[in-house]
C-alpha cells in the first residue's frame, strides 16, 4: 500500500517512538522505512551510525534523507514528494498532558508543521501511545462528525481495511443527554450500507458520552489492536497547526495511534 514510510530521526527518545510503528508499517507493506533528518549527517560514517541506530529502533529496513535546507517538519514534506506513495509517521511525545499543570496542550512544533503541510496521510503517535508491540492492529476505527470534511477520511479508512484485512468501525458520537438518537444512527448506517462489500468486515456504533472527545477516547480504551482514523478538521474547523480542537485532544490522550488526512 505504501512504498515509503517516512519518519523522522531527531536524537531524542521522544522522537525515535515513532520508529517502531514505521518499522511495522513498512514491513507489513512490503516496503521501505526512509529517514529524515537535518542534521549535518552527509558523510558514510555519520549516516551509517544514525541508519543503525533507527533499524535498531523499529527493525525494519531503511533509507537515507538528509535536508540540511528546511526544519526537519519541512523536511519531512519535502521527502514525501519525491518518494511514491508516501506516508509520514511522527511522533508527538514529550510533555504528556498530565505534566502540564493544568495548561492545554499543544502539538509539537514538528507535527504542526507536518499537518500543516502535507498532502499525504499522516500517523501520529501520541504521549500515551503504546509503542512498544510496533504498530498491533486488526481494526481500523473511524470516527466522523457529520462534516462533510470528517467524511473524507473514510476511503482512506476503507483502504486500509482492504490492504490489511482489518475490521472496519465507523464511529459516531451523541450527548448522553439527548432525548433521541435515530438521526445518528440513520447517518452511521448510510454511510456503513456505502462499503458493506468493499472490506473484510464493517459495522458501525453510536458512543453515548458528554463530548466527542471523552466518546472518542472512551471507545477506544476498549480497543486494544485498532488504528484510530480521523480528518484534520471536522465541523468546529482548524485551529493552530491545520488541526480541530477533536482531533488535537483525542491525540494528546488517545493510547492507539491516530491516522490522519488533510480534507481537501
Amino acid at each position: 500500500m505504501y512504498d515509503n514510510v517516512i519518519v523522522p530521526f531527531d536524537s531524542t527518545v521522544a522522537g525515535r517512538t515513532a520508529l517502531a510503528p514505521a518499522g511495522d508499517l513498512a514491513w507489513r507493506c512490503g516496503g521501505r522505512m526512509v529517514i529524515v533528518t537535518n542534521t549535518d549527517a552527509s558523510d558514510k560514517a555519520s549516516k551509517a551510525a544514525i541508519k543503525t541506530r533507527a533499524m535498531s529502533q523499529s527493525g525494519a529496513d531503511a533509507d537515507f534523507w538528509v535536508d540540511l535546507e528546511h526544519s526537519l517538519g519541512t523536511a519531512l514534506v519535502q521527502a514525501s514528494k519525491f518518494r511514491t506513495k508516501p506516508i509520514i509517521c511522527v511522533s508527538a511525545k514529550g510533555k504528556t498532558p498530565g505534566l502540564l499543570k493544568g495548561k492545554r496542550w499543544s502539538l509539537p512544533s514538528l507535527v504542526a508543521e507536518v499537518l500543516e503541510e502535507a498532502a499525504v496521510p499522516v500517523l501520529v503517535v501520541g504521549p500515551d501511545t503504546d509503542t512498544s508491540r510496533g504498530l498491533p492492529m486488526t481494526e481500523i476505527v473511524v470516527s466522523t462528525d457529520g462534516s462533510a470534511e470528517s467524511e473524507q477520511i473514510i476511503p482512506l479508512a476503507v483502504e486500509w481495511a482492504k490492504a490489511f484485512k482489518l475490521k472496519f468501525t465507523l464511529i459516531g458520537v451523541a450527548s448522553d443527554k439527548a432525548a433521541s438518537t435515530q438521526a445518528e444512527v440513520d447517518y452511521l448506517e448510510s454511510h456503513l450500507h456505502e462499503i458493506e462489500g468493499k472490506v473484510p468486515e464493517a459495522r458501525c456504533e453510536l458512543v453515548r458520552a458528554p463530548d466527542p472527545i471523552e466518546g472518542i477516547l472512551k471507545f477506544m480504551e476498549l480497543h486494544d489492536n485498532a488504528i484510530l482514523a480521523m480528518s484534520t478538521r471536522g465541523r468546529s474547523g482548524a485551529g493552530k497547526g491545520g488541526i480541530g480542537n477533536v482531533p488535537l485532544q483525542v491525540i494528546s490522550r488517545c493510547k492507539r495511534a491516530v491516522l490522519l488526512r488533510r480534507p481537501a
